[in-house]
């Protein structure tokens, strides 16, 4: 009983901010070539990521020419305490995988051409409750951080042809991220690509990487080859699992790590969306946001009063919302941070 309580009120309580872009940004990786639940389940069968039913997102004929990729890694959108791992030869799974990576990759559609695999994420419920206790260490992420490294893998042999490059990743995409720069941003000719990591929703990222020196973290608004991480909670929010003493924070306004409040009028558009490819408000000069010395907490306080927490998550943490409310600032910190690259 209380699994499908759990189930129904994830389902329920994922915003809209959730849902649509225009379909413009999906190749054919929701049809054709999309592998059986029996492949999926197994964990010891490697994803295949030469099909295409393996990518959500794919460039076609049609996507314009870009000088920068992006790399996108889609949040947790499972919740079944039946199935430890996503499943996506459900239509289903499927719909609700391309709405969310459709909305959020719109940030930087405008910028780069976008990549995003499919992978065997780790279920809701399982990873909320290990990322509760070491993020870093979790048993429920491995599949996925495997089939990632892999995705990549593939897509730097066979799709970027040397183009620098974006990371992307909200909540378990940003956790899955991490570990794959961890892991293969040793190799300098990786790193020396990367325009930056945008991998935000990630529970208490750390100030320091002393195990993996070539992780750095961004310190203003046009360094470059860094990583970019906030979680947004409101003044009275709850104790999260996403901050905490030594979390890291970046405020996506004014693009600084100290505890300069940036007010509202420095927001450049929030954006929110229905489940009919719409988006039915964007709204500048949303918020005020300045961050929290002690929590790492990206402290948001909306200009008017409205729903923007979950109940799972908790009073006054505004997770789902991460992205949209700061939306077009993501995206011309993007551009800045292009430009600095080339330069």
């Amino acid at each position: 009983m209380i699994s499908r309580i759990r189930k129904f009120l994830f389902l329920r309580l994922l915003p809209a901010a959730l849902l649509l872009l225009p379909a413009m940004f999906i190749a054919g990786g929701c049809a054709g070539g999309v592998p059986s639940s029996e492949e999926l389940r197994n964990v010891n069968v490697s994803v295949d990521y030469s099909r295409p039913g393996n990518w959500i997102i794919l460039p076609d004929a049609h996507t314009p020419p870009r000088e920068v990729d992006v790399f996108y890694v889609y949040p947790t959108i499972v919740a079944h305490e039946d199935h430890p791992y996503m499943d996506w030869s459900s239509p289903s799974v499927r719909e609700k995988a391309v709405n969310i990576a459709a909305q959020q990759t719109g940030v930087f559609s405008d910028i780069g051409t976008i990549y995003a695999p499919y992978y065997r994420q780790g279920e809701y419920f399982r990873v909320i409750r290990e990322a509760a206790a070491k993020p870093e260490d979790q048993v429920y992420t491995r599949l996925g951080i495997e089939d990632i490294r892999k995705a990549f893998r593939y897509y730097l042999e066979h799709y970027n042809k040397g183009r620098p490059f974006i990371l992307f990743g909200h909540s378990q995409g940003a956790m899955v991220l991490l570990e794959l720069m961890k892991s293969e941003f040793r190799d300098p000719k990786i790193r020396g690509r990367l325009v930056a990591a945008y991998l935000i929703g990630y529970p208490k990222m750390p100030k320091t990487f002393p195990d993996h020196p070539h992780i750095r973290l961004a310190r203003g608004a046009c360094d470059t080859g860094v990583v970019i991480c906030y979680n947004s909670e409101s003044p009275d929010a709850v104790k999260s699992i996403f901050t905490g003493p030594d979390t890291y924070c970046i405020n996506p306004l004014n693009w600084r790590t100290d505890d300069s409040k940036a007010d509202a009028s420095m927001n450049r558009g929030a954006v929110f969306f229905d489940g009919k490819n719409h988006i039915v408000s964007e709204e500048k000069n949303f918020c005020s946001a300045v961050i929290n010395p002690e929590t790492g907490a990206l402290i948001v306080v909306p200009a008017k009063p409205g729903k923007y927490d979950s109940e799972l998550m908790g009073k006054g943490v505004y997770h789902m919302n991460d992205i949209y409310f700061f939306y077009r600032n993501l995206a011309d910190n993007a551009r800045e941070r292009v430009g600095a690259f080339w330069k």
